[in-house]
């Protein structure tokens, strides 16, 4: 069996080192994954594009894993509307999937047209949607919407910190 890939994508105004990024980056090499955990580019002014050509330069396959934080799932969830092969397994981790309203015009170009859902679903082998009770950003509304498009399973978790932490082994029940 081909060792297990994973690409871990950040979100807006954060980078590689915020959060718990780095951290599951370390646990699962120690567990034989190969892990990338890229800075992602114009992380203030994001745009969907050159997101999107990180992803595609990853190069995944069934063998990989998507993990993508607040923007960085939305960036997956557009990658797979795309993507030219079928990827493993995708974790969106409190991610937007329509506009927030005022002061998030920055990333509107990532929810801009309205999702495929159905090219989505056909290119991710299964889908974990995470999203906390109370997030201040991205409403569990999201989440809920998101597992209903994609047949994912909605992983809620008590929360108010737009999961700036996270529980290592509830993420990784998903990745074994």
């Amino acid at each position: 069996m081909p060792i297990k890939r994973v690409l871990i994508i950040h979100g807006w105004g954060s980078n590689s080192k915020e959060h718990w990024f780095l951290e599951e980056k370390n646990r699962l090499e120690t567990k034989g994954f190969a892990v990338s955990v890229p800075d992602m580019p114009d992380s203030q002014t994001p745009k969907k594009d050159a997101w999107l050509k990180v992803i595609e330069e990853f190069s995944p396959d069934e063998n990989s894993i998507l993990i993508g934080h607040s923007l960085g799932g939305t960036a997956i969830l557009r990658y797979l509307e795309k993507a030219g092969r079928k990827v493993g397994a995708s974790i969106i981790v409190a991610a937007p999937v329509r506009k927030l309203g005022s002061g998030f015009e920055a990333i509107e170009n990532f929810l801009e047209p309205n999702f495929v859902w159905e090219k989505i679903k056909e290119k991710c082998g299964c889908f974990a949607i995470f999203n906390q009770t109370e997030d201040p950003y991205v409403a569990l509304e999201h989440g809920r919407d998101l597992a209903g498009y994609l047949g994912g399973e909605l992983v809620v978790v008590e929360g108010t910190n737009h999961f700036d932490t996270i529980d290592f082994n509830l993420l990784e029940k998903f990745i074994f």
